[in-house]
């Protein structure tokens, strides 16, 4: 059995419930406040992290829809390189297209 939670806030979501998740994926929009205190309790207040995290530029102040980028900040048993419980980053593929280009699959 697994939860999969949507929240545009930590706040939002009751603290035994964030206790109970492992894995944690982080988008633009965490870097102030609460929120990012937040924030930084649940990754361990790694401060290179989350000044990388801070970095993350809103998807929505690019030009055109063809230059978004997605950025997300993972922590928990991700990938086999999560190990050491340092978060991972990457940047999401803006269309399908390119997803599939560079799988090789177009």
């Amino acid at each position: 059995v697994g939860w999969m939670f949507i929240s545009q806030t930590l706040s939002s979501l009751h603290r035994g419930i964030v206790e109970q998740l492992r894995i944690f994926f982080f988008g633009f929009g965490l870097g102030m406040g609460q929120e990012f205190r937040a924030l930084s309790e649940l990754v361990g207040g790694r401060s290179k992290a989350l000044d990388l995290y801070q970095l993350f530029r809103d998807p929505h102040s690019a030009f055109d829809v063809a230059s978004r980028e997605y950025s997300f900040m993972t922590t928990g048993p991700v990938s086999p390189l999560s190990f050491a419980g340092t978060p991972l980053f990457f940047n999401a593929f803006n269309t399908v297209e390119e997803f599939l280009g560079a799988n090789g699959w177009a």
